[in-house]
């Protein structure tokens, strides 16, 4: 079973290769400043920081980007923005599972004209509800970035 792992598992992108591919797609594209407003709930009970958001916003830093928020001095020419939820979703023994589902839109912030839309359902397995959460919404987050950020890029 071992040696056969590899045809009996579907193979799953990490962090690094994903943030590899999306680097090569912005060569020679000019980044424009960013922000990410992402509002997250998880269903049951409140968990305050925010999974999506910071997971988008890292990748976006780790691809050249620059990020804004409302502390910075820089305006952002590209507002991203949505909602994210998770919940709890299934317990066997003492694994349980959360679902996470991400919808967002990225404006540009000058002309207000929509350049993407996009969302993303995940799951995630852990033996804490809360961390499967924010696993969850970071994976789908992981997932939505490659689609997304290469279509901020001029």
């Amino acid at each position: 079973m071992a040696q056969k792992g590899g045809t009996l598992t579907a193979r799953v992108e990490s962090h690094a290769e994903r943030v590899a591919k999306i680097k090569q797609q912005l060569e020679g594209k000019k980044l424009p400043a960013v922000s990410v407003k992402i509002s997250e709930q998880h269903f049951g009970q409140q968990v305050i920081d925010p999974a999506a958001q910071t997971e988008f916003s890292v990748i976006l830093q780790e691809c050249g980007f620059t990020v804004v928020d409302e502390n910075s001095t820089n305006k952002a020419a590209v507002e991203i923005t949505g909602e994210a939820l998770s919940e709890y979703g299934l317990r066997r023994g003492n694994l349980l599972s959360c679902r996470a589902r991400i919808e967002l839109k990225a404006h540009d912030a000058a002309s207000g004209d929509l350049i993407a839309v996009d969302r993303q359902t995940s799951v995630a397995v852990d033996i804490a509800e809360h961390i499967a959460a924010k696993t969850a919404l970071q994976n789908g987050a992981d997932v939505l970035a490659e689609r997304v950020i290469p279509k901020l890029a001029k």
